[in-house]
């Protein structure tokens, strides 16, 4: 019982589409005012968020934060004032109470010189999973429990034996016996009280995990030579316009899907060994199946990574694998934002350091001439842990979905900023290892793609 009580307590929140990666990085222009904003998100919900603010540029007298859900129906909460960072005059700091689950966005106000500004980052809080308990603390819990009830007992019995007689008086042994079958009745109620409580928890706890955040169950198949198959097989999904089994069960009411850069589905093929990849966007009738054209990649076992958005701006990344066979020529891509670096390649960017600090800026920034826009952005970068254990796909402006963003903030028109020769991905390895990241620009109409190993200490 004490166990799933404090599993239950410690459900841990992450960003559904940062696997492995829960900190939500945000770069971009608060009005006048170019932020950089990291939201780590909290352990419980209701739970408490931690916001930093980094403003560039003009002078800056105030920020303000607040958080708020989707489809919240009352007036939003009131900001709350970030305080400055100590010896770091262009950094604030905040705290904010996330309320509810779910599809998030964290409004950040920057008041200054030049008026005020705001900017809204999406953010998507779901409980995962349960922490398991410490041997040691459910060990002195236990004992706890043990000294209690025992007390408990020892205070029935002691009442009802002692309560009535004079100081000094003995009890007889009509006292005594009443004593024990005190001491027996109160050993059943705290026993009954225990079971009850027992029992609430279990049901408490199954209720919970019902409701756990888990990702769509996927299959991806090789089809037909050359076609890559990728189907979402969740009821959970396949059912939502069932409303009696959705609401018999408990479920999240699904939103439909919708375009993120251009794309239903940015889908991601990583090879278990090596450095051979693929993004791809698949083409769909039905939103449950989706199909792309194989790049010529190398046989094997390949991780495959997708990434949709729902209409409340909701964001997944639903993952499984597939085996790849040798793929038919010629090459013919089913989407011409198609793009793939087969095992080896050769480096066109140049990273300035292959070792970065766990929980530090990475260093991400790319140097490379001619840039033209891809999908909307200036670059795009995927990283992927060797284990398969964290997986991102960042854009220049951060971690976040354009399409959630633009959701959240009720359809105000986002700026990608303009293009430099010069590309840059906010983001901190969340730990150490060894990861592969991809880099991809167009330029000249040709969509470029570069790999890269870094290790992050």
């Amino acid at each position: 019982m004490i166990r799933r009580a404090i599993g239950l307590a410690l459900a841990v929140l992450v960003c559904s589409a940062h696997v492995g990666s829960p900190d939500v990085y945000y770069e971009g222009n608060a009005g006048p005012y170019p932020v950089l904003v990291i939201v780590r998100l909290p352990g419980v919900v209701p739970g408490v968020a931690e916001v930093t603010v980094h403003v560039t540029g003009p002078a800056v007298d105030r920020v303000t934060l607040f958080v708020n859900r989707y489809d919240a129906t009352t007036a939003a909460p009131p900001p709350e004032d970030a305080a400055r960072a100590v010896g770091d005059s262009a950094t604030f700091v905040g705290k904010l109470w996330v309320m509810a689950g779910g599809s998030n966005s964290v409004t950040v106000g920057v008041h200054g010189s030049k008026g005020t500004g705001t900017a809204v980052v999406p953010v998507v809080a779901v409980a995962t999973r349960r922490l398991p308990l410490y041997r040691w603390l459910g060990v002195i819990l236990g004992a706890i429990g043990i000294f209690l009830f025992v007390g408990a007992v020892s205070i029935g019995g002691a009442a009802v034996r002692e309560a009535t007689l004079e100081p000094g008086q003995v009890p007889d042994a009509a006292h005594r016996r009443r004593a024990r079958l005190a001491m027996a009745g109160t050993g059943v109620f705290v026993a009954a009280m225990l079971f009850g409580g027992w029992t609430w928890w279990n049901d408490t706890d199954a209720e919970f995990q019902q409701r756990m955040y888990r990702p769509f169950t996927v299959r991806a198949s090789e089809a037909q030579p050359g076609q890559l198959t990728f189907a979402i097989t969740d009821s959970a999904w396949l059912e939502r316009h069932d409303s009696s089994y959705v609401n018999q069960r408990g479920r999240t009411q699904w939103s439909p899907l919708i375009p993120d850069h251009g794309k239903l589905m940015h889908l991601f093929l990583v090879a278990d060994s090596g450095l051979a990849f693929a993004h791809l966007h698949p083409a769909t009738t039905d939103t449950d199946t989706f199909r792309a054209t194989i790049p010529p990649l190398p046989k094997g076992r390949y991780r495959v990574f997708a990434d949709i958005v729902h209409g409340s701006g909701f964001d997944h990344t639903l993952v499984t694998t597939v085996d790849l066979a040798d793929s038919p020529s010629p090459y013919v891509p089913s989407d011409s934002d198609d793009a793939f670096s087969g095992a080896g390649g050769s480096a066109i960017l140049k990273l300035g350091s292959d070792t970065v600090r766990v929980g530090a800026p990475a260093g991400l920034r790319f140097v490379v001439s001619g840039i033209q826009p891809y999908m909307g952005m200036a670059g795009h970068a995927v990283v992927v842990r060797d284990d398969g254990s964290v997986f991102i796909h960042l854009h220049p402006m951060g971690t976040i979905s354009t399409a959630a963003q633009m959701v959240l903030a009720r359809g105000q028109p986002m700026s990608m900023g303009a293009l430099s020769d010069t590309v840059s991905f906010p983001y901190a390895f969340p730990k150490a290892g060894r990861y592969y990241v991809w880099v991809q620009v167009k330029r000249g109409g040709r969509i470029l793609t570069a790999p890269y190993v870094v290790v992050a200490q």
